[in-house]
């Protein structure tokens, strides 16, 4: 599988950053839950040359994952399940893509304050009527700002690519976070 080498690489990293990340020190809040506000992808590849643009996100729910719970690890580290559902109906019939993904964030200034963050993720989607279940791995750069005490927002920007030849997409979403924990 051509997805194999890039997917250990990605894990191993994702082991290193939390060995050598700061300690956990008490930080404001231990969980942070958001949706999609907003969302941009771009297709690429002749089997995936579509466009996308969804307020609030809507996407194809391969590419965004419309909900996500990062659970901070340590002042600068997180790992966020991300869950993403796209319907179509029409006619009596009906089409459904399921995306369950998995990403690992790295905030550059911890995440106590706004903050530039780097992430990679894996994910594996499940359709209707699709065949096999591709997997999807991803890497991506994004700015998180906090605002106020409870409330933050996120605008990143992720290049994913598809399994079993389903094509590559880039995507912009726009988040909205509530931390909890404290």
């Amino acid at each position: 599988m051509k997805l194999v080498r890039p997917l250990q690489t990605l894990v191993g990293a994702g082991v290193l950053m939390t060995i050598v990340a700061a300690p956990a020190q008490a930080q404001d809040a231990k969980f942070e839950i958001g949706a999609s506000l907003a969302s941009l992808t771009f297709g690429v590849g002749e089997e995936n040359n579509v466009t996308t643009f969804g307020i609030p996100s809507s996407g194809l729910a391969f590419v965004n994952p419309g909900v996500y719970a990062s659970i901070f690890l340590g002042p600068r580290v997180a790992i966020e399940p991300q869950v993403g559902l796209f319907v179509v109906s029409s006619e009596g019939d009906s089409y459904h893509v399921v995306n369950i993904a998995g990403q690992f964030d790295y905030f550059l200034k911890g995440s106590a304050e706004s903050s530039p963050y780097v992430f990679g993720s894996v994910g594996v989607l499940e359709g209707s009527g699709s065949g096999p279940n591709p997997v999807s791995a991803g890497v991506g750069v994004g700015y998180r700002t906090r605002v106020g005490n409870t409330l933050t927002f996120r605008f990143d920007g992720k290049f994913t690519h598809l399994s079993d030849d389903r094509g590559d997409a880039f995507a912009f979403t726009v988040s909205i976070g509530g931390l909890l924990g404290r």
